[in-house]
């Protein structure tokens, strides 16, 4: 039985209580992780960053889009200075006091390779106080005590629930250089809110409307260190993923008939059927269209002349033309290269009544050459 099974059996029993479903999954979450043993809520400090601050090259804030993240992702990325180090050069650390309550090391198979999941990777939750969680992903290998108090090596399948307590600072793990450590903070107690439909995620990343920025739970002067490393420069600085406006385009988007966020059957790409139209993780001012199924693959552009902006684009506006263009803006926050001229393809855009959007890409194509809808447009929804 994996995670998700487990979440969804909690959740149908919350359910059974309640006269309306719950817009949140704080509370299955604590139940889910902690197992009802959670220490109570209270302010949490971080004393650390997964990876010491000498080791880390550039911080990668939450809300990067790429490859199989159509969605803006949950986590921030840690890159090492030293990316051909071997996996056990980096040491990984609990960032605060509490419980590693969860251990997951996944099945082997992906089919994105931009979305790592295979089975040397481990992923860690530590619980800091009844309600703030932190998450760890891409643990190339396990400290041995942590081992010892798990009972053993865990094997790659369903999430081993744990309860060993650890100090800020404790090696957890190690990793290497050919990437970085995926780091999520959450608070249970809040869900954000731009997202027009929390409970889009109850089945799949249910921690997801609950993430929180980890900056301001770090005091001086480590805090400056860690965001001098960091090139986002707008607040909130560890990113934001949550840009649905209602009546607008901006936002998470998914096809009819296509599972929503989760995708359908446990599908490994389960974001096929995800659109988004949201903005830069590092430069905001920057539109992003992010598209599951683009000729095919999942893929990220922006837009040329960058406008019309999604949250401006409403039901009023009838259908909206962008022209689609391939740029970088190195995640480290070195310049990025200009937008180039030629246009790779075109997506079209109309908002419809009841949170409905139809759409349509045209890879290849230029303005000239699209004049509207075909039958190969698409119906999705919030």
């Amino acid at each position: 039985m994996n995670a998700n099974t487990i979440f969804a059996l909690i959740l149908s029993a919350t359910l059974l209580n309640a006269q309306e479903p719950p817009r949140s999954t704080g509370a299955s979450l604590n139940e889910l992780w902690s197992r009802g043993r959670a220490a109570a809520p209270g302010p949490v400090k971080l004393q650390t960053f997964p990876l010491r601050v000498e080791d880390i090259e550039h911080v990668i804030p939450m809300g990067m889009m790429v490859h199989g993240h159509v969605t803006p992702s949950d986590h921030l990325s840690l890159q090492p200075k030293d990316r051909n180090a071997p996996s056990d050069r980096y040491e990984v650390l609990a960032p605060g006091d509490g419980f590693i309550v969860d251990i997951h090391r996944p099945p082997s198979g992906n089919p994105d390779p931009g979305v790592r999941a295979y089975s040397g990777d481990f992923r860690i939750i530590i619980e800091h106080s009844g309600s703030v969680y932190s998450w760890f992903g891409l643990i190339d290998r396990l400290a041995p005590d942590v081992i010892s108090a798990a009972g053993g090596m865990p094997p790659a399948g369903p999430p081993v629930g744990v309860r060993i307590p650890v100090k800020a600072g404790q090696v957890i793990g190690s990793t290497g250089g050919g990437h970085g450590v995926d780091f999520t903070v959450l608070d249970t107690r809040s869900t954000l809110k731009g997202f027009i439909k929390p409970e889009r995620f109850r089945e799949r990343d249910p921690w997801k409307p609950h993430v929180i920025d980890p900056f301001p739970l770090v005091e001086e002067p480590l805090r400056g260190k860690l965001l001098a490393l960091n090139p986002r420069k707008e607040a909130p600085h560890g990113g934001r993923i949550d840009y649905d406006i209602a009546g607008t385009l901006a936002g998470n988007w998914y096809a009819e008939g296509s599972g929503g966020y989760a995708g359908l059957n446990r599908r490994m790409d389960y974001w096929a059927g995800h659109l988004a139209f949201a903005y830069h993780h590092i430069d905001p001012a920057k539109i992003v269209v992010s598209i599951g199924d683009y000729d095919g693959k999942p893929r990220q552009f922006w837009v040329k002349g960058n406008a019309p902006d999604p949250a401006k684009d409403s039901e009023k506006d009838g259908v909206v033309k962008y022209e689609l263009v391939w740029s970088r803006l190195n995640n480290s926050g070195q310049p990025f290269d200009g937008l180039p001229t030629n246009v790779p393809g075109i997506a079209l855009a109309q908002v419809l009544p009841g949170r409905k959007l139809r759409f349509e890409s045209f890879p290849g194509k230029t303005g000239a050459q699209v004049s509207g809808f075909t039958s190969n447009a698409k119906m999705y929804e919030r």
